[in-house]
């Protein structure tokens, strides 16, 4: 059984508004936060924007119902 939480594994690109650099971030870290520092330029990304709301909810939901799918994979 896997005992990390899905949210954690999965990672998605996150481009940077200010440079042109794209960084991997863990889904869960992007559903529960507002705002990112760009790891290369140390530009804050805003995460509250309406279509970055759209996702982070939809995608809150979606790992709560995937969550228990994944705890019981070997």
């Amino acid at each position: 059984m896997p005992s990390e939480e899905l949210g954690r594994v999965l990672v998605m690109p996150l481009s940077c508004s200010h440079c042109p650099k794209y960084s991997d971030q863990p889904v869960a870290f992007l559903v529960n936060s507002e705002k990112v520092k760009c790891p290369d330029c140390g530009g804050e990304i805003d995460l509250t924007t309406k279509e970055w709301f759209a996702f982070r909810r939809k995608f809150s939901e979606v790992l709560n119902e995937l969550q228990p799918l994944y705890k019981q994979l070997p």
